[in-house]
């Protein structure tokens, strides 16, 4: 009985930390989508007839907002209501295709260190428990989801991760752990 309250309490304590992270990094994510939804657009400026066979250079890329330089891997954990489940892998599904549709060759080799997984058997209350597993870190990147799909799809990007935060049950954990290689274990 003793165990099962200290596993509880363990629980909860590590709910509270990963509901922490988790509110910092949605504040972070929404601050940033507001603040490229609030960002007036630059006028284009008018290219001089002479120079009508030159390729306009390309626009500097936006700096990350969420990366994982200090990290080897980053587990990050979603609790989703039981009923988004296929909502929230639709979501996902949308983050995949902005990542094999972007200009940004690092994208795709990215994509290739992700995993989505969810856990066999919903929790008591309902909740399914999805993980994310980043392995290996592509460094200097972006790795908000939000941020991912405003590269490739912009205008719809705020309305998705609108959608997302719909999904996800505030009581479970929702958190990113970045971590580091302490060991591996197989051979010398």
């Amino acid at each position: 009985m003793r165990s099962l309250m200290e596993a509880r309490a363990v629980r909860r304590a590590g709910a509270r930390v990963a509901m922490g992270a988790a509110v910092l990094m949605v504040s972070s994510l929404m601050v940033s989508t507001s603040a490229l939804a609030q960002a007036p657009a630059a006028p284009a400026p008018a290219a001089p007839a002479t120079d009508a066979a030159q390729p306009a250079a390309p626009a500097a890329p936006a700096k990350p907002q969420l990366t994982f330089d200090n990290a080897d891997a980053v587990v990050w954990f979603y609790a989703v209501k039981g009923d988004s489940g296929p909502q929230f892998e639709q979501f996902f599904g949308r983050v995949k295709e902005a990542m094999a549709k972007s200009t940004n060759p690092e994208r795709k080799a990215q994509a290739t260190g992700m995993k989505l997984m969810k856990s066999t058997s919903p929790a008591g209350d309902g909740t399914l428990n999805y993980v994310l597993i980043i392995s290996p870190i592509s460094k200097g990147q972006e790795y908000s989801p939000g941020m991912l799909l405003f590269e490739v799809f912009p205008t719809e990007a705020k309305t998705l991760v609108d959608q997302l935060q719909s999904y996800i049950n505030d009581k479970g954990l929702n958190a990113a752990v970045p971590l580091t290689n302490v060991m591996t274990l197989g051979g010398m």
